[in-house]
């Protein structure tokens, strides 16, 4: 684990907020999580209607991404992706609190056969998903069956929320690797044989690279496609969705691997959209459950300085081409 610095002091806006924590898990957290989910599915039609905001970047990034939806689709859409992640986040109320066998009862989870794969080489390997169905749900069902790993992220702002949110993600052994200085720990995870999860759909600002993500040029973060190109590592998807009977199911696909020329830059980028591939099939197989909300095509390709970062040769997006995903 990276070396935990001394949290700031806490404000009195940290105090607010972890006493409404307190207070809704005390009033909710007991409570059936698929009465949690139609509680949390109403509080996101809720904020449909009070977040103005979030509905323009919501109808921004359907737009921009080739779903070839009517205007009355995307309207139903958006409606649906805040009632799905208003009962996401209101159920991790329940699920936090949830005993093993509840969560057996909960969460399917199929294709652990392709974590031990993964696992068996000995290398370690890249964990891949993205802010698609319920990903906390993913950590928490693999580690109650025995498949640990090792996940990037980054504390919360709030220094007095944060010790619950560690506690829930390595409940049954995960680690958090933090975002700040990473790379030391994560060699070092790799290098004893674990996974690393990555989430690879959010926008990088100026430190990303540019793939295809949805029919636009999207910056992401290269450093999952780095190592695994470099270090010849296996790559496991895993995505997680919501079911009608109030269930999650967690699906484990097989490990891939990415090509490797030699030529360092071109294998990393590669790599990052074989990756980023991934995840738009699965966001095309039902776009309810990816987090829309998030400016996902914030930093543009310019064609004048600042560029956050070139776009690829042709020659490379060609050789992606001849790759199944």
């Amino acid at each position: 684990m990276a070396d935990l610095l001394p949290h700031p002091r806490p404000t009195l806006q940290h105090r607010l907020e972890y006493g409404a924590f307190r207070l809704l898990d005390a009033l909710l957290g007991r409570l059936p999580l698929t009465t949690l989910q139609t509680v949390g599915e109403a509080a996101g039609s809720l904020f449909y209607l009070l977040d103005p905001r979030h509905r323009r970047v919501v109808r921004d990034n359907l737009r921009l991404a080739n779903l070839g939806l009517s205007e009355a689709e995307s309207r139903a859409l958006s409606k649906a992706c805040f009632r799905h992640f208003g009962a996401l986040f209101v159920g991790l109320l329940r699920l936090r609190q949830a005993s093993p066998e509840e969560l057996d009862r909960w969460i399917r989870v199929e294709g652990l056969e392709h974590f031990d794969a993964a696992q068996a080489g000995g290398k370690g390997f890249i964990q891949l998903t993205g802010h698609y169905g319920n990903w906390e749900a993913i950590a928490l069902a693999q580690s109650r069956h025995g498949r640990t790993l090792d996940v990037i992220g980054r504390e919360l702002d709030n220094p007095l929320l944060e010790p619950i949110s560690l506690g829930f993600r390595t409940r049954f052994g995960n680690r958090v690797i933090l975002k700040d200085g990473a790379m030391r720990e994560t060699l070092r995870a790799l290098k004893a044989g674990r996974g690393v999860g990555f989430l690879l759909d959010q926008d990088a600002l100026t430190s990303g690279v540019f793939v295809r993500f949805l029919g636009q040029w999207a910056s992401t973060f290269g450093t999952a496609g780095s190592l695994a190109a470099r270090y010849g590592l296996p790559v496991l998807p895993v995505f997680s969705w919501p079911n009608e009977d109030g269930t999650i199911t967690v699906r484990f696909d097989p490990p891939f691997e990415v090509p490797v020329t030699g030529d360092a830059s071109r294998d990393a980028w590669v790599a990052t959209q074989l990756m980023t591939a991934r995840i738009e099939v699965q966001v095309r197989k039902d776009p309810r459950w990816w987090f829309w909300m998030h400016r996902r095509f914030k930093t543009r390709p310019r064609s004048a300085p600042p560029l956050p970062s070139p776009l690829p040769p042709q020659e490379w997006i060609e050789s992606v081409q001849t790759f199944s995903v």
